[in-house]
């Protein structure tokens, strides 16, 4: 009787073949996760962005065109409303899972974020003026002052500034670090919102910045930048 060989890979080379998938593994397993949350932080922004613009537009027909009027102005009557019982006003055009007024905490992050180069920042935030969460997640926290010349727009919008937002789009998680995960958003009068940086080609958008000026060149170039 006739016996053919059959060839079988030994031991050592099934030891071998494993090692290898496993340092390529750990290689790249890590680098695909790091990527993959990039993109999470670039969606998050591109939503924001069209988060608030849509939230602006809805508010209109009650409160006329943007920054014209006491609706607009008055801080207080535009995150709540003309009677301020949340019926209408910019917290009304949300799904909120928890609204917080004005330096009230609990809708924000915890602790003092980070710049992007990973220095912290000056603030905390946390009770600073209004917050919400939303019900996907996202934080948003506005102040009536505040857009100014580090947000990267131009002398004119800046004249016309009513208010920045601080989206933080993946919420209450970290890392809480500007041009990451947390971006600024400026409400200017007779346009509606406006990406920090979109004037000045996001200056502090680079490894090593601060991160305050990102959020429009995120939109453009659909990346963020890392340490």
């Amino acid at each position: 009787m006739n016996l053919k060989k059959i060839k079988a890979f030994t031991m050592a080379e099934v030891l071998v073949t494993l090692t290898i998938i496993g340092v390529i593994a750990a290689l790249t397993i890590p680098t695909l996760n790091q990527n993959t949350k990039n993109n999470e932080m670039v969606s998050g922004c591109l939503k924001a962005y069209s988060t608030l613009s849509q939230a602006v537009e809805r508010m209109k027909p009650a409160y006329g065109p943007v920054g014209f009027g006491t609706k607009w102005n008055d801080e207080e009557v535009f995150w709540k409303g003309q009677n301020k019982d949340y019926q209408e006003g910019f917290a009304h055009e949300f799904n909120a899972v928890k609204v917080c007024g004005k330096n009230e905490k609990g809708c924000n992050w915890d602790g003092i974020p980070k710049q992007l180069n990973g220095t912290p920042h000056t603030n905390s935030y946390d009770g600073y003026n209004y917050n919400l969460i939303a019900n996907d997640g996202m934080t948003y926290n506005f102040s009536k002052g505040d857009c100014a010349s580090d947000k990267g727009i131009s002398t004119d919008r800046l004249s016309r500034a009513m208010g920045r937002f601080i989206v933080d789009v993946n919420g209450t998680k970290g890392p809480n670090r500007f041009g990451y995960d947390m971006y600024f958003f400026c409400l200017i009068k007779g346009e509606g919102i406006v990406p920090a940086g979109a004037d000045n080609n996001s200056a502090g958008c680079v490894k090593g910045g601060n991160g305050i000026d990102c959020a429009a060149k995120v939109i453009k170039e659909k990346k963020v930048e890392i340490k």
